[in-house]
């Protein structure tokens, strides 16, 4: 009953938002014209990451799984990539959001799902109907049955939505793994971290042999921005861990 309950929830929330009508005549309800804007649809991600995707950008209707220790800072720089958009975090409840927020996401653009239930793919195929971007984990063990995840790519390519998934997820589009290479503005026992250099390899359909692209994550007293890194690499990591709010 709990995840029904949530579902349903979901499904008033849409309808109220201007979302699409909460009946199962949802996909046959858009017009020739928008279904042509939809299937063109790209998504934008920050500028140093763009040259390394084939179609310069998260390309609408597909699944792109986030991996590596710099995941999190990576999705953050995704989803503040296009201001105005709306985005959904579903079963992440330790997510940062005040890191988030640092890097440029808007939180009032947000949808928070941090519970879903047993009923994950179905909530993610609802909020496909009101969001932009759809962010989801699947629990260590868990894999969704195969059928399902086909129907949710159907309607992820109908509304010209993008899945990104943290950890195990079968069937992604693309996959992008990200590493720290290193950082700025640290001496030896003292000083602030400014910048960290991120490296992004992208991986998947379209792409051929893997591409890479650096990107720095830059500090300032109250946000963080991100622009392109230096191909030539940060300086190397300290063996011990730095805590930043970009982690």
């Amino acid at each position: 009953m709990y995840g029904h309950a949530i579902v349903d929830e979901l499904r008033r929330r849409v309808a109220e938002a201007g979302g699409a009508p909460v009946d199962s005549a949802w996909s046959r309800q858009a017009s020739a014209v928008r279904n042509q804007a939809v299937v063109d649809r790209v998504h934008a991600v920050p500028a140093p990451l763009a040259a390394a995707l084939p179609r310069g950008g998260l390309a609408g209707g597909t699944v792109v799984g986030l991996r590596g220790d710099g995941a999190t800072s990576l999705l953050f720089a995704l989803l503040s990539a296009t201001p105005g958009s709306w985005s959904a975090l579903v079963a992440l409840p330790d997510l940062g959001l005040l890191a988030a927020a640092e890097l440029g996401v808007d939180l009032d653009r947000v949808v928070l799902v941090p519970e879903p239930g047993p009923e994950l793919l179905q909530v993610i195929s609802i909020l496909v109907d009101g969001v932009d971007v759809v962010v989801a984990a699947v629990a260590p063990g868990v894999r969704p049955a195969p059928g399902r995840l086909r129907v949710l790519g159907g309607r992820l390519r109908q509304r010209g939505a993008v899945l990104l998934t943290m950890g195990a997820w079968p069937e992604a589009d693309l996959v992008l793994t990200s590493s720290w290479r290193g950082f700025t503005g640290l001496g030896d026992g003292h000083g602030r971290l400014l910048d960290r250099e991120l490296l992004v390899e992208v991986s998947g359909r379209g792409v051929g042999r893997p591409r890479q692209a650096v990107l720095s994550l830059r500090a300032s007293r109250d946000a963080v921005r991100v622009v392109a890194g230096d191909p030539a690499g940060a300086r190397p990591a300290m063996d011990r861990p730095v805590v930043a709010a970009v982690g």
